[in-house]
């Protein structure tokens, strides 16, 4: 039975050119979702059978809001095994907030900032502090501008958007630095058009001994890291 709720769909979801239309209808159909509990719950296959499309573009889809920033996605696995128990999706920001009359596009121009983009007054303090997380990490502030450098080369727009930039690297806290800072340099060197989503499937799959050891004996690492692309499928 489909939901009565009502489904929003903001000016900047509905004019951004790098999202297919059925990613923006998407969005639509989560909100509603996220009006009864807050979250969205259903997975891929709830939508497949909606929309009448398979997993694999529900799949990318919502590859697709969460690389631009418009959702948040949080899986919860079987402990000690990777299969996935449940996944919630969130909005990122409120939509019903958003100016509907107007076009929405977030202007990200180079600058000397640690991410190469200029960075508005919301997320400025917030990715300053998580500079300050990973200063443990020798040289991170070059390291992760060549990375963002790296991560705007997948994008046709050569943009990042901002909140793209701090869910991921807010997401990098749970791990430890030592397998940050290889996962970093492990992405530029030998991932270079793989998206964002890829070093923090290396950061899952690269325990700490292992990430260390790669650290200190970087040779003949091209290839060594062996991942699928990370998609949200269920």
């Amino acid at each position: 039975m489909k939901k009565s709720y009502y489904a929003i769909i903001p000016a900047n979801v509905r004019y951004d050119k790098e999202l297919i239309s059925g990613a923006k209808l998407l969005y639509g159909e989560i909100t509603a979702l996220c009006n009864e509990k807050g979250y969205c719950w259903a997975n891929n296959a709830y939508f497949a059978g909606l929309y009448e499309v398979s997993n694999v573009t529900i799949s990318t889809w919502v590859n697709q809001l969460a690389r631009n920033g418009y959702i948040s996605t949080e899986m919860i696995y079987k402990e000690g095994t990777k299969e996935i128990l449940n996944r919630y999706i969130r909005i990122v920001n409120d939509p019903i907030k958003e100016k509907l009359n107007t076009p929405i596009k977030e202007k990200l121009k180079d600058s000397t900032t640690s991410t190469n983009t200029t960075i508005n007054k919301d997320h400025a303090p917030k990715i300053k502090e998580l500079l300050s997380v990973f200063s443990t990490i020798p040289n991170f502030t070059a390291i992760n501008k060549k990375y963002w450098d790296a991560i705007r080369e997948t994008r046709v727009t050569k943009k990042v958007a901002e909140s793209v930039i701090y869910r991921n690297m807010n997401a990098w806290k749970k791990y430890d630095p030592i397998v940050v800072e290889y996962a970093l340099k492990e992405h530029i060197d030998n991932h270079v058009g793989k998206k964002e989503e890829y070093t923090i499937g290396i950061m899952r799959n690269t325990p700490k001994a292992e990430a260390q050891g790669r650290l200190n004996n970087p040779i003949n690492t091209k290839g060594a890291v062996d991942i699928n692309e990370f998609d949200l499928d269920d």
